[in-house]
């Protein structure tokens, strides 16, 4: 589940929860959904708080039955498993649940903070921005998260998710692949939380755990209930993590250059985790990044370091990646019993160059992985998807197809 922040709210006196049926609340007048909670005493006499909405929002949790630790959804008659919000039956679908405590008597919950409001003249000034810019693209919230993703094509669903660099974005990460598999899939690319033009939360909190919960709530919030996945990077650990917990969520993977599995850290992610902002920093940036030394330009690095000094961006980079780093390698491993269990057709792709994550992560990657197949590019840096676009391009849309 996605870790939730917000403000603690007194919700009710400990004596008014029924043991059989949720208790169901108003605590805002915001007219969002954070505005609807209830709460559930559990068997061990413990109480849990969850939005008072069924996943396919149309229906409110309190009306429903509690007995054995599991609520009952009293539209669709859908069984949750109280410790973890998750469907008994099928665990893609889960409640929201919200971290909840007893403090003199009273539940109280961490109920999320709500969406600024907008007033018309900027949402329409946001729009006009977003004409502009070619990173904004359409708008979904995710757990009270409002979500930028670029969505395009049509036919099976598959979901572009980026590497870690400073200021990076999907579109960034994506710009030369969208077009061209959007020929042959529905392809979706957000911008992970803490990044791009996705709302940064107020008091964040970035792990492996909240990013998964997420892209979760990504496909919920989309109703995609099964999708190919492309990993770039620190995107393939959150491939990986999507895949190994919740298989039937996936069909294939395709791994690029990808963090999941142990390895020491290099002086190039170090360099690319420490970034301090400067023209010259991002120009040496771009060089451990790329082998071609024609991607070496004044311009791109100019683009990339506006980018990166956005207001919030680099405040939220230094919070994800502190000293020690190699703990935040190891923070983004995947326990290996995990991805040797497998099951999906899997694409490994790495440059031979790659000075910032190793080729013999991939190496590892093809050893693990019972269905996968590895090409590496030669003259080639961290950047596949830029430096051989067209022939990645063309690996990936016939590995998928």
């Amino acid at each position: 589940m996605a870790r939730v922040t917000g403000s603690w709210e007194r919700l009710c006196l400990v004596e008014e929860v029924l043991s059989d049926r949720p208790l169901g609340l108003v605590v805002g007048d915001t007219g969002q959904d954070r505005d609807r909670v209830c709460v559930v005493a559990k068997p061990d006499g413990q109480f849990i708080a969850m939005l008072d909405r069924c996943p396919h929002r149309d229906i409110a949790l309190s009306g429903g039955l509690v007995k054995a630790g599991v609520l009952t959804c009293p539209g669709h008659f859908w069984c949750f498993d109280l410790e973890t919000g998750r469907r008994t039956d099928e665990p893609s679908h889960a409640a929201t649940l919200y971290p909840t405590r007893v403090v003199d008597g009273w539940v109280e919950a961490q109920v999320p903070a709500p969406a600024p409001r907008v007033s018309m003249r900027e949402w329409l000034l946001a729009q006009a921005e977003r004409a502009k810019d070619p990173e904004i693209g359409e708008s979904v919230v995710v757990d009270g998260v409002m979500t930028n993703y670029h969505d395009e094509g049509s036919g099976p669903p598959v979901v572009l998710i980026h590497g870690s660099g400073p200021g990076v974005s999907a579109w960034a990460n994506w710009r030369l692949t969208l077009p061209a598999l959007a020929e042959n899939f529905r392809v979706l690319a957000p911008d992970v939380l803490g990044f791009g033009y996705t709302e940064r939360p107020s008091n964040p909190c970035y792990d492996l755990e909240v990013w998964t919960g997420h892209l979760l709530g990504f496909l919920d919030a989309l109703e995609l209930d099964r999708v190919s996945l492309v990993g770039n990077s620190f995107g393939g650990a959150l491939a990986l993590s999507i895949a190994t917990r919740f298989p039937d969520r996936v069909d294939k993977l395709v791994l690029m250059g990808s963090v999941g599995v142990p390895f020491e850290l290099t002086p190039g992610l170090d360099a690319v985790w420490g970034f301090e902002p400067s023209l010259p920093a991002m120009l040496d940036l771009i060089g451990v990044f790329s082998h071609d030394p024609s991607l070496l330009t004044e311009d791109l690095a100019r683009l990339r370091l506006d980018a990166a000094i956005r207001p919030g961006v680099q405040e939220a980079y230094r919070a994800m990646f502190p000293r020690p780093r190699q703990a935040r390698v190891d923070a983004l491993t995947i326990d290996e019993d995990r991805v040797r269990g497998l099951p999906h057709e899997t694409l490994v792709v790495h440059g031979r160059d790659d000075r910032v994550i190793p080729l013999n992560n991939s190496l590892r990657l093809l050893e693990l992985i019972d269905q996968a197949q590895l090409h590496v590019f030669g003259r080639c840096g961290h950047w596949v998807q830029i430096e051989h676009a067209e022939r990645f391009n063309r690996l990936v849309v016939d590995f998928l197809s």
